[in-house]
């Protein structure tokens, strides 16, 4: 900066001087210093005044996701418009450069829009739930080795993210393993379909597929053996986890597979195992089962969370607008927050591709059941939902 400064200074100089003998000098003396002012800027004044530098490429993406839903709790139903929690709207900047053949670098900062979440929105609320506008989904930085692996530094996803939610049958918008719940998370389960009292049990706080979540952690990644890819991460609290993905194919047959352990003993007495597995035959039939195990060895209100999941999936090129994915699944949790507590639901729908857009068109039903552990009767939940996203 300061080599610029000297040679701006030395060429206002010598401008100033060519403005101020125009009225005496003669033509050859303006020519001289016109020459000199040229020298200046082609050497410099002798000193470097730039340099070139490569810079890490900048690509910025998103989607907006949302949804009109119709809801119904046994006793009372209502039209929420609200954005859909199991795609949540984003936008992200990502940036790639390599340092040499072998290395490469990648920064990732996503963040979520959280505009009258699915899961926070519900039949109780008149208005809309907002909470902060945004929030930090990735703050990633992920150095890559063709050789070695990869490195995360900062918050993401941990080893055993994503492990409950291998999905091959392409409608994860809305039926992500286990993830329906997200669509009305903040419903609350009715006792008594009469005067409408509640529960004080929601749909959220009965049903999860023990995946692991984003969080501050330091991820390592194994490079890809015959299809297979280790990770390890550890994470503030001494948490800790690993996962072992699989991905291939065989005579047209797409499997995924993942397996994965979390250990958080240090801050809450927990363990779990969690897997999924998901099947893609050619004529585009899939098949998704997952489950999970979650251990509290300080014997807390659950000793054990179980979870149990499977999908059948089919997609075909409906239309010249693109194809369409069609499912029907099965979930059911038991002691999630209590003992003796059994909670269940089912959805179906289809997922329509708009390829000329890139847009997703979507239409889904749910229904949610619960036994509570006191005994008490309660209604269904019932969730009906139709939305679009698109992205850039």
């Amino acid at each position: 900066m300061q080599s610029r400064m000297k040679l701006l200074s030395s060429t206002a100089l010598v401008a100033a001087a060519m403005v101020m003998a125009v009225p005496t000098a003669s033509a050859q003396d303006i020519g001289a210093l016109e020459k000199r002012v040229k020298a200046l800027e082609k050497s410099g004044g002798g000193q470097n005044i730039a340099r070139s530098k490569k810079t890490m490429r900048l690509v910025i993406s998103g989607h907006i996701f949302r949804l009109v839903q119709l809801r119904d709790n046994g006793t009372k139903s209502g039209i929420l418009h609200v954005t859909g929690a199991p795609s949540a709207s984003r936008v992200r900047w990502v940036a790639d450069g390599k340092i040499n053949e072998d290395l490469s670098v990648r920064t990732n900062i996503e963040l979520g829009n959280n505009t009258n979440l699915s899961s926070a929105a519900s039949l109780g609320s008149n208005a809309n739930v907002d909470g902060n506008s945004f929030s930090d989904r990735f703050i990633d930085l992920v150095v890559t080795s063709r050789s070695m692996g990869r490195l995360y530094l900062g918050q993401g996803s941990p080893a055993a993210d994503g492990i409950s939610e291998t999905d091959l049958s392409g409608t994860g918008l809305m039926s992500l393993s286990g993830n329906a719940g997200l669509l009305s998370a903040a419903e609350e389960f009715q006792t008594d379909s009469v005067g409408g009292r509640g529960s004080g049990v929601t749909v959220g706080s009965v049903f999860t597929n023990i995946d692991g979540g984003r969080q501050d952690r330091l991820r390592y990644d194994t490079p890809s053996f015959s299809g297979f890819v280790l990770s390890a991460a550890h994470g503030t609290g001494d948490y800790w986890d690993a996962g072992l993905r699989y991905g291939g194919s065989l005579g047209g047959v797409s499997l995924a597979a993942r397996l994965g352990y979390i250990d958080t003993q240090t801050t809450n007495g927990v363990t779990s195992v969690n897997g999924s597995v998901s099947v893609l035959l050619p004529m585009g039939l899939s098949l998704t089962v997952g489950g999970a195990d979650r251990d509290d060895t300080d014997g807390g209100a659950s000793d054990q969370t179980r979870w149990r999941y499977g999908k059948v999936g089919y997609m075909f090129k409906g239309s010249e607008l693109g194809q369409t994915r069609l499912w029907i699944d099965y979930n059911s949790n038991k002691d999630v927050a209590r003992l003796d507590e059994d909670s269940r639901y089912w959805s179906m729908g289809v997922v329509q591709i708009l390829e000329p857009l890139g847009m997703e068109f979507t239409i889904a039903y749910v229904n949610f059941d619960v036994d509570l552990a006191s005994g008490a009767q309660t209604d269904d939940i019932d969730v009906f939902s139709i939305g679009l996203r698109a992205a850039f």
